[in-house]
């Protein structure tokens, strides 16, 4: 049996302080990573572009509208992968407007304080986001 193409995409939203956006996924055994934490994003729906994907997915695990989306290019982690889509973009609200739509909690976090346990994929996205110096 093949292994499945995963067909979605993760936002990096940083604020003013430079934290990033990053949710704590649920603990169920049939998710990916289950119990990681995560930046925000998700699967492309038929008919919809990547920017609408990236922007659904964040309004419906944050309830936010991010400003200024920009696709970033990264390498792939694993190169046999195609390369994942990876965006970044704004956000300048108050935390307490967070709206935790999916998973377990939800908040920013300093870059040099992530928590624990994040899936190395992202972790290496977002090495390669700071590399670039784009949206931080």
């Amino acid at each position: 049996m093949g292994e499945t193409v995963w067909n979605g995409c993760v936002v990096m939203i940083t604020n003013r302080a430079g934290e990033i956006l990053l949710q704590h996924r649920d603990d169920i055994p049939n998710i990916c990573w289950p119990g990681h934490w995560t930046m925000p994003g998700g699967q492309q729906e038929p008919g919809e572009t990547w920017e609408q994907t990236a922007l659904r997915e964040v309004h419906e695990e944050t309830g936010i509208v991010p400003e200024d989306l920009r696709e970033v290019n990264v390498a792939p982690y694993d190169p046999a992968k195609p390369r994942p889509k990876v965006y970044t973009a704004a956000w300048n609200g108050p935390e307490s407007e967070l709206v935790l739509g999916e998973g377990q909690a939800l908040g920013f976090f300093p870059l040099n304080a992530l928590p624990d346990p994040m899936p190395p994929h992202i972790l290496d996205y977002i090495a390669q986001v700071q590399k670039l110096n784009v949206g931080l």
